[in-house]
């Protein structure tokens, strides 16, 4: 290094700062003096700086340990885009191109060489480092660090080798950096890379610019579609758990004009590039992704993220929200929680065979759960994980600390819970003990008789959503702890008795804002069956059991009757408010939706009357909230695949042992989605023309008395098919 060069003067001349950001100078200084350096600093925090420059400034050539492969080209275009000479050595690069990188490092023309672990601990590559000038890099750099440990929150085996580094490496610094670690996985961290006499900073885990909110899952695609929108050409990220939830999310943005795209590692390495450059240059608003997204990326803009799942830990949560708002600008982040979802996660806890690692997993997920269905400061308990207290009163940057929960006395309710608990002898799960309370009609419940219980039923005036925030919130007070199995159970405590035998009170928060939801209810208050059209219902009673029939299914496996109530009710008009009825989703919608709708528009039109009888259901919200388009399911896009391959819709239908109709509905909602298609593969131009007729002359709201005047000539799923086509039309030709 030139002694007359200060790290100063470079920071200006290569990145354009005219200071360094909190604890970034003291981590620079120490590569720069040869020592060990560990860095502890959130996500937007400027990690990569604390080694780029020292690289920069160094003779030779720094070695980046880096965690995927996906990510090295970025970091290394960012890299050469400041002045830093760069490279990254993987197997993308071809026999060639990894010679000529190798011939760079031995030169030492490079500043910095990224490799990912496996690559480091082939046999005799460490070897190939020694030789260039110094016979050893200038530093290794171990980015995301928590890899390395068994505590972190995404230990990785191959990490495990860098341990040998001190002893492959003795005068060589060593660098590491990770966005999220607690004490016990910093202290780690230290040990497995000999960092005793390292300089070291933990930066605060507050991202003061960064609006944390959680709220309960309930209709997430309209919560979803609402919430972008509203953020209309904002850059955003939302993560999902699965290829599948991501590839039906980015369809469901879509079909409501939002400019979104999926990632995920199913996909080709070339399509997932092409994607992410996308995102970078502002060409897509919205990625939506699995979880490894995000890591690495360099775009300072993300103003939202949203979790659409429960992350399986804190250190996930925090490390994901932290790509919002690297740019310091406020940013949003809203996790949509469900109690399901850790049912989810805690399934793939069974595939681990090492029995500590099990425990430490659902430890892991416990804390999660807890700072997602307890109401709280979202920031002072992120900062009680990482053990960072938190002085002020209120952070307000939480929908906690904006005002969004008032304090109740919840002593009865919590009376209700704390009897079924005591009752059952504390064997039973928090989804199981709501039901009792809420009166629900399970087979478990019948199987071990707890129909007979005094607190059966006793909170039916109450949705099972409430009955578990009740519950979580008597755990978090302690007044219920979690068993120590696999799947835990609440079991009573002493603190529990006192509320329990009314010697103590029990207050807790609750949530004031009103979700949007599907109708939850097909039973009216005090559990007798809701009040419907019943000449209604005894109709779509006698299609269900044809449609049962005809699939060879018992006839509540197509609808309950709970839903057929509910259907002949509402009286939807349209798959959008069929919908929102209970019991009623996607995949059954396109199966059976068609049919359903159509039978009760032809009730109506023989009994026009029975139209007064239509309801607003107890649990719909007074004004619905903006219609959207959801999105294609999985089983539309597998009809996809089959149309481009060429089969027609009756080979298709045989083919997935579906009605013909039900493939008609696919293609409909194919179209409605913005999909191109051959629609003349399907209908023909003379029933386009006597369509376009028939809706002007009916209306294109319900299909029945258009077919109806067809005749022969136009099938139900024909008219359906057309209605979308020519909506379409219409919508592309006003745009």
């Amino acid at each position: 290094m030139n002694s007359k060069t200060s790290p100063s003067s470079v920071l200006r001349e290569i990145y354009g700062f005219s200071e360094f950001r909190p604890h970034q100078e003291k981590l620079v200084r120490a590569l720069l003096e040869g020592k060990d350096a560990f860095g502890v600093m959130p996500t937007g925090g400027g990690k990569s700086l604390c080694y780029q420059l020292p690289a920069k400034m160094l003779a030779g050539t720094a070695v980046v340990i880096s965690p995927l492969i996906a990510l090295m080209k970025d970091q290394v275009d960012a890299a050469n885009a400041n002045g830093i000479d760069a490279a990254f050595l993987n197997s993308t690069l071809s026999q060639q191109e990894a010679t000529e990188v190798m011939s760079r490092y031995r030169a030492g023309t490079l500043d910095m060489l990224y490799l990912a672990p496996e690559r480091l601990a082939l046999p005799g590559f460490a070897d190939s480092l020694r030789q260039n000038q110094q016979q050893a890099p200038s530093f290794f750099a171990i980015d995301e660090a928590h890899c390395i440990s068994e505590w972190g929150h995404d230990f990785r085996p191959d990490y495990l080798f860098l341990s040998q580094l001190r002893k492959l490496f003795p005068n060589t610094p060593v660098g590491a950096f990770t966005a999220t670690a607690t004490e016990k996985v910093a202290a780690d961290i230290e040990q497995r890379l000999s960092l005793g006499e390292a300089v070291k900073v933990r930066a605060s885990f507050d991202r003061k610019n960064l609006f944390y909110e959680v709220r309960s899952k309930k209709d997430w695609e309209r919560q979803m579609v609402d919430f972008v929108k509203t953020r209309s050409g904002q850059s955003g990220i939302v993560y999902r758990t699965s290829r599948k939830s991501v590839e039906a999310t980015a369809d469901l943005l879509k079909a409501n004009g939002i400019n979104a795209a999926a990632y995920h590692a199913g996909m080709e390495a070339e399509q997932r590039s092409c994607i992410q450059d996308a995102f970078i240059r502002d060409d897509i608003d919205v990625m939506v992704a699995t979880v490894a997204f995000g890591m690495g990326v360099d775009k300072a803009d993300v103003r939202y993220v949203i979790h659409g799942d429960l992350p399986k830990n804190i250190e996930s949560y925090y490390q994901e929200t932290g790509r919002a708002g690297r740019d310091g600008d406020d940013s949003h982040c809203l996790l949509l929680y469900s109690p399901g979802d850790s049912m989810k996660i805690r399934r793939f806890f069974d595939d681990i065979s090492d029995e500590a690692e099990r425990q430490r997993s659902a430890d892991l997920l416990q804390a999660m759960e807890r700072f997602a269905s307890v109401p709280g400061c979202r920031r002072v308990r992120l900062l009680e994980y990482f053990n960072e207290p938190y002085q002020e009163e209120s952070c307000g940057g939480c929908d906690f600390c904006k005002g969004e929960f008032i304090q109740v006395d919840a002593s009865r309710p919590a009376q209700m819970l704390l009897s079924a608990v005591m009752r059952t002898g504390g064997k039973f799960g928090a989804v199981h003990v709501c039901d009792i309370v809420a009166g629900a009609s399970t087979a478990k419940i019948k199987q071990f008789e707890h129909d007979q219980l005094p607190t059966y039923g006793v909170g039916r005036d109450r949705p099972k959503s409430y009955w578990r925030s009740v519950l979580d919130a008597l755990i978090a007070g302690g007044q219920l702890q979690l068993s120590t199995a696999q799947f835990p159970v609440p079991q009573l405590t002493e603190a529990g008795a006192e509320v329990l035998y009314g010697r103590e009170k029990f207050s807790m928060s609750e949530d004031t804002r009103v979700e949007p939801e599907k109708v939850s209810r097909g039973r009216a208050q005090g559990g007798e069956p809701m009040p419907c059209h019943e000449g209604l219902f005894q109709h779509l009673r006698s299609l269900r059991k044809e449609v049962a029939d005809a699939t060879k299914v018992p006839p509540y496996v197509v609808f309950s009757d709970r839903s057929l109530r509910a259907i002949s009710a509402a009286m939807p008009e349209n798959e959008d408010e069929l919908l929102l009825l209970h019991g009623i989703g996607q995949n059954k919608c396109e199966k059976y939706g068609a049919d359903f709708l159509s039978a009760i528009a032809d009730y109506l039109q023989q009994h026009p009357d029975a139209v007064n009888e239509k309801q607003t259901l107890p649990d719909a919200p007074a004004v619905q909230p903006s219609s959207i388009k959801r999105g294609p399911s999985a089983t539309t896009m597998v009809t996809l695949a089959l149309v481009k391959k060429g089969h027609s819709l009756d080979e298709i239908a045989a083919q997935r042992d579906l009605a013909r109709s039900t493939i008609e509905s696919h293609i409909a909602k194919l179209l409605e989605t913005g999909e191109e298609l051959n629609v003349r593969a399907f209908v023909s131009d003379e029933q386009i023309a006597l369509c376009q007729e028939l809706f002007a002359e009916h209306g294109a709201s319900a299909l029945a008395p258009v077919v109806e005047a067809a005749g022969e000539k136009l099938g139900y799923g024909e008219a359906k098919i057309i209605r979308a086509l020519l909506q379409r039309e219409e919508a592309m030709s006003t745009s």
